[in-house]
């Protein structure tokens, strides 16, 4: 029994760091800034170099790098979906700020119980629908509703980013958890891995179209891709990854909740970040409607 405690909080403590780990994804993206580097640059350097750190990692630990033809279709598509999700993320936390993005791209856990309904039958609670409805209520204050925020229209396509943010982060995380169904999947640095380059190829693609600068212009932007790719991309998810079967809904939708609420903290520190007294009670409420909702989904 001691020992289950003890692993518990093991687990609880590897998952907390890995939500750590991820806060700082926002941050480093705002390190570089949209005048230095493109935002669907970053995004690229971010998965490529995630990619053969993850390759890298994996061969050190003897993992074949052989995936079954599904799960290598399936992992296509998720490096799509998370290609519109770094693309989308990306610009919102240049438009509307770090935590705001954030924060914003952490209500895809409604859109994800939606479509874990649609796709594993999931029943939806009437808890979920008050946690949903409170999430609503909660980003209507977060953006500036009521208050005397200003909303340009750099700031608006923020905001609409974020919530595009959500739908294909949710759309991503349901893929994940179709692979992670299969039987036959590989380890999963190895799945993360290969979904990684796939996000690479079409963030490139993406540059190729774009006038943006492409390539890092010094050694300093350099040090915050890999730092992006590293601490992000790679430990953070990997962790998470690893520890969330280990334990219960309630605490590790608690200890996910870390992530935009650091997120936001960072954001405040590091570039000053406001936020009205208004926006604040709606980032309470949002996170409150967050952990309800993640706590339900992760509970069936």
């Amino acid at each position: 029994m001691a020992g289950t405690a003890q692993s518990d909080r093991a687990a609880l403590g590897a998952l907390a760091f890995g939500a750590v780990c991820i806060s700082f994804a926002a941050i480093f993206v705002k390190m570089i800034g949209s005048d230095v580097m493109g935002p669907t640059a970053i995004g690229f350097w971010r998965v490529f170099l995630g990619a053969v750190i993850l390759f890298s990692w994996s061969l050190i630990a003897r993992k074949s790098l052989r995936m079954p033809r599904i799960v290598l279709g399936w992992s296509i598509v998720a490096g799509f979906v998370f290609f519109l999700d770094l693309f989308f993320w990306h610009r919102s936390i240049f438009y509307s700020g770090a935590g705001m993005a954030t924060i914003l791209a952490n209500t895809q856990v409604f859109v994800t119980a939606f479509w874990s309904f649609i796709v594993f039958k999931e029943t939806l609670r009437g808890k979920f629908f008050v946690a949903a409805a409170s999430a609503v209520l909660g980003v209507c204050l977060l953006i500036g509703l009521g208050s005397d925020v200003g909303f340009g229209e750099q700031y608006v396509a923020g905001i609409v980013f974020g919530l595009l943010t959500a739908v294909a982060y949710s759309s991503y995380l349901i893929i994940m958890k179709v692979i992670g169904h299969r039987r036959d999947h590989p380890d999963f640095r190895v799945v993360m891995a290969w979904t990684s380059l796939f996000t690479a190829f079409f963030l490139g693609v993406s540059c190729a179209i774009e006038s943006d600068r492409f390539l890092p212009p010094d050694l300093y932007t350099l040090g915050v891709l890999v730092a992006l790719a590293f601490v992000a991309q790679s430990l953070g998810w990997w962790v998470i990854s690893v520890t969330l079967p280990k334990l219960d809904a309630s605490r590790s939708g608690l200890a996910l909740l870390l992530q935009p609420l650091l997120a936001t903290v960072w954001g405040v520190m590091f570039f000053s970040e406001y936020l009205t007294v208004t926006q604040v009670l709606g980032a309470a409420i949002t996170l409150a409607a967050i952990y309800v909702g993640s706590v339900r989904t992760s509970a069936h």
